[in-house]
């Protein structure tokens, strides 16, 4: 069978008639034609049934890398904003007090003298100084681009995790729904299989990953 959407799917299935089940008496004279389009539409009902309430693969992925980001943010854009800091000077300022004094005893003209001559002082000191060579190699940038790879590569396998579950789940309930067990053990196994992978689909990516049910 020819590979189609989901959404076409459902489109055909609405137009095409029902093929007869295998406890319906087959048809005097169906060929083997018959017998092929019967399986496409039934194969393309079963796609529409498991399509009815459950997100696509697009969304899944995208909640899959957006939970990742959100686990990682890191620093986003610090190459930049380093750079713009670079721009800023930076300031010091410095405050300085003098309390200079010296005495004075002798004898002048006048007489005998005995004094303390005081001379105070005091200086502000504002100095504005750049780090131009952040302009050209930001201090740590080596450091951001290694955690922006790591969140870059966490991102990547967790889309591919979703996807990989996402598929498994939905392989699994096209065969519980087409080819059921025949035992009620098996059948609730593989309930519990489908619970599981939807478990772990949610945790990867969230609300959004997992919205139906087989």
């Amino acid at each position: 069978m020819t590979p189609i959407s989901l959404a076409v799917a459902a489109a055909l299935v609405a137009a095409t008639p029902r093929a007869p089940s295998t406890l319906d008496p087959a048809p005097a004279r169906a060929g083997p034609a018959d017998a092929g389009a019967a399986a496409d539409a039934e194969a393309l009902r079963a796609l529409a049934v498991l399509s009815s309430g459950e997100p696509a693969i697009a969304e899944v992925q995208a909640a899959a890398a957006q939970a990742a980001d959100s686990e990682a943010p890191g620093a986003v854009g610090f190459a930049r904003r380093a750079r713009l800091a670079a721009l800023l000077p930076r300031l010091t300022a410095e405050y300085q007090r003098d309390e200079r004094s010296h005495r004075v005893v002798g004898l002048q003209g006048s007489g005998e003298v005995d004094y303390l001559r005081l001379a105070p002082g005091f200086a502000v000191t504002l100095r504005a100084t750049w780090d131009l060579g952040g302009l050209v190699a930001a201090t740590g940038e080596v450091a951001a681009a290694a955690e922006a790879t790591a969140r870059a590569r966490a991102r990547a396998e967790a889309v591919k995790r979703a996807t990989t579950l996402y598929y498994e789940r939905q392989r699994l309930r096209l065969s519980l729904l087409l080819d059921p067990p025949g035992s009620a053990l098996a059948r609730a196994q593989a309930e519990l299989e489908i619970d599981r992978l939807g478990a772990e689909l949610a945790a990867i990516a969230g609300a959004r990953g997992v919205r139906g049910r087989p």
